[in-house]
């Protein structure tokens, strides 16, 4: 009897190095997540002869595909993900933590911010309130139906406070867009700003970089655009990359900084 259940017992242990259980269940652990860096900003590349320029340059409904990045609507951070490759994911988990945090030693320093049931997605905004001035790291851990999960790589942004936009105000009527003037502040931890003009299939038609840092003033310059049009316009803030000071588990990371304004509206009179 004793010899039969040892017998038993080792033709499960290799059943069990095949991936699945006796009885089926799925023991093999979802593909590795692999997290989208920050690849660049809307406005990178002006030349279009060069491959990839306008890679930035335009919406995919409800992001510009540069990885992870900061949001217009709100003081959030996107983080992004290569779409997944295993078929059976049924939800996933959102860590967070800062480099703060961690050099501080903190006990607890890593988050589980959000658990979330997947449908395709490949991006997650981060909503979480005091999340300016710090280096945020992400990553995610993927379930897939039977239970079994895979952890991902980490990324990291530093998001700075929004520029404060002045002039115009949002659903400005100008009968021309050669007598419209941009205006708005410095934000707090910028070095540098891009004033981005879009029509309204959100392609981006004119930037414009100033030189100066404190209070802007920008004359609209770019191409005609014809009457009963509809443009969209914000400011982004830059402020640099950062090297973590120390080895975070192993790993020095550069992290890249900046910020979104809101997007306001433009109606050019017919």
């Amino acid at each position: 009897m004793k010899t039969a259940f040892l017998m038993l017992i080792i033709l499960l242990l290799l059943l069990g190095c095949t991936g699945e259980e006796s009885l089926g269940v799925d023991t093999q652990a979802p593909n590795k997540p692999e997290l989208v860096p920050h690849l660049g900003d809307t406005g990178d590349g002006e030349d279009s002869s060069i491959p990839g320029a306008n890679y930035y340059n335009t919406y995919d409904l409800d992001f510009e595909n540069n990885g992870m990045d900061a949001v217009m609507e709100g003081n959030w951070i996107k983080t992004q993900w290569f779409r997944l490759e295993d078929s059976d994911i049924d939800y996933l988990k959102i860590f967070r933590f800062s480099w703060q945090d961690y050099n501080a030693d903190t006990l607890n320093f890593i988050q589980i911010i959000d658990t979330v049931d997947y449908d395709e997605q490949i991006y997650y905004v981060d909503k979480s309130s005091m999340l300016t001035d710090k280096i945020n790291f992400y990553f995610i851990e993927t379930f897939d139906n039977a239970g079994n999960s895979t952890l991902s790589d980490t990324t990291g942004y530093k998001l700075i406070d929004k520029p404060y936009l002045i002039s115009p105000v949002d659903n400005f009527s100008s009968q021309n867009i050669y007598d419209v003037t941009f205006e708005w502040q410095q934000s707090a931890g910028a070095t540098q700003y891009r004033l981005l003009i879009f029509n309204e299939n959100r392609e981006l038609i004119w930037q414009n970089t100033p030189l100066d840092i404190g209070y802007f003033t920008v004359q609209y310059n770019g191409p005609p655009v014809e009457p009963g049009s509809v443009l969209i316009w914000r400011v982004d803030a830059f402020g640099g990359t950062h090297s973590t000071p120390n080895p975070i588990e192993g790993n020095y990371y550069i992290v890249y900084s900046g910020a979104e304004s809101i997007e306001r509206y433009i109606y050019i009179g017919e």
